[in-house]
């Protein structure tokens, strides 16, 4: 099976190096942007841009005839099976996504493929919010009286070691428009470990991605601060953070659920910012901390509200599964805030027993919640005896799902909130859905 030819619009930082792995692939590649000095270099075997390797690359691909470039879009269709899109995403004067010239470029596509008027493949590289690539699809191919696909793939490349990057992918994903449609189309661009997700996920991924990058940087550079101004040396103390694999670099607190609690993490952040605010450091992430917290709170109770029942049953209480720990507990904060709504509550933990709290974990419970043992049940079905609608909020598998099904046989209209990602949940016959999915 020969490789197909694919045109490449955008011959920036993502798109040339794009283009010249490719190439190298075996692919043959045009290149087409509207900036004619790029279009020049390519085509003398020459790289628009400063990255280690790319210069040498392209002179060889150009060399083997492998690729050139050109300024007319109806060429670079008609030369090709696939086309990419790598062209730039500025932001707006206020923060909004500019896809102007993603616009510009989809347009000119499906003018080329009317007039090709063969089957042909879009990939998109630019990086844009969710929804954009599917907006993009509908507005201006969805026309189109010949068969064509469209998908968006994220690029993960770091200026200076890019080429390295494309070629040994640390994360490589590709978003299908249609569920189950197929990659083969595009196989020759992808890794072997590319994953398949919905189009959104791989939007929203990129920018989970680089938002996580830039707020390891801050959260750095604010522990620097504070160290600096207690004369320790914070490259030391990072170093010692980064060793830590099974916490601290892991994928471990990296999933959306409950708010964080327990005894130590809201009293250290607290500690560590009010110490920062004695000292003069600013530390706007690290002060954000603690109100973002108390918003995915609020955000559960907003979302009860919404369902619209007035019984509620929270299965799982202490602050973590494995603990009787009520200290700084997410879902003892939601049962006080429910009683104050109005709401009648019932609590399941069988990890925690009104009679065995002790010292400061009793006095957090009774100062946060006085009456919080008449609010425990020893089983779901004792919850409410009278038939009624439900929401279950449910923060961990502490209990079967058969006593779940059983509790909800009694009559009424229920809903399951699923704070964590228990999967067997979706299964009950309630109405389901996820806190963050």
């Amino acid at each position: 099976m020969s490789s197909p030819s694919i045109s490449v619009f955008g011959l920036g930082y993502v798109g040339s190096v794009t283009a010249a792995v490719l190439a190298e692939r075996g692919c043959r590649v045009i290149g087409c942007d509207v900036t004619g000095s790029k279009v020049d270099q390519i085509n003398r075997g020459e790289a628009p841009i400063g990255e280690p390797g790319l210069n040498e690359l392209l002179r060889t691909q150009r060399e083997a005839g492998n690729i050139r470039a050109t300024l007319d879009v109806n060429e670079a269709v008609t030369d090709s099976e696939i086309s990419i899109v790598c062209v730039g995403t500025p932001s707006s004067p206020s923060g909004a996504l500019d896809l102007q010239y993603v616009e510009t470029v989809s347009r000119q596509l499906a003018d080329a493929i009317r007039r090709k008027g063969s089957d042909h493949v879009v990939v998109f590289r630019s990086t844009m919010l969710p929804g954009s690539t599917r907006r993009l699809a509908e507005t201006y191919f969805a026309g189109l009286e010949t068969p064509f696909l469209v998908y968006f793939f994220p690029e993960f490349l770091r200026q200076g070691t890019a080429l390295e990057d494309f070629r040994n992918p640390s994360l490589s994903v590709i978003g299908a428009l249609q569920s189950g449609q197929s990659l083969d189309a595009v196989s020759v661009i992808l890794d072997e470990t590319t994953e398949m997700v919905p189009v959104e996920s791989a939007e929203l991924i990129k920018y989970a991605c680089n938002a996580f990058h830039a707020m390891k940087v801050v959260f750095a550079n604010e522990v620097g601060r504070i160290g600096k101004a207690l004369e320790i040396d914070s490259r030391a103390v990072m170093d010692a953070l980064c060793r830590d694999s099974r916490l601290n670099i892991s994928p471990y607190y990296l999933k959306p659920g409950t708010p964080f609690g327990g005894s130590c993490l809201p009293k250290d952040v607290a500690a560590l910012t009010h110490q920062a605010r004695k000292l003069g450091v600013a530390v706007p992430m690290l002060d954000s901390l603690m109100e973002s917290n108390r918003r995915h709170l609020e955000s559960v109770l907003e979302r009860i509200e919404q369902v619209g029942t007035r019984r509620v049953i929270l299965i799982g209480l202490a602050f973590k599964e494995g603990t009787d720990d009520l200290r700084g507990s997410a879902m003892l904060e939601l049962a006080a805030q429910l009683l104050m709504r109005g709401f009648e509550v019932k609590i399941y933990d069988p990890a925690v027993s009104a009679s065995n709290l002790i010292g400061a974990n009793k006095v957090f419970a009774h100062a946060r919640l006085p009456l919080f043992e008449t609010l425990m049940i020893p089983c779901l079905e004792d919850a409410f005896p009278d038939v009624c609608d439900l929401t279950l909020v449910v923060s961990k598998p502490c209990v079967q799902i058969e006593s779940i099904e059983s509790c909800l046989q009694k009559g009424g209209k229920h809903h399951i909130i699923d704070v964590n990602g228990w999967k067997n949940l979706a299964g009950v016959n309630a109405g389901y859905e996820g806190l963050c999915w």
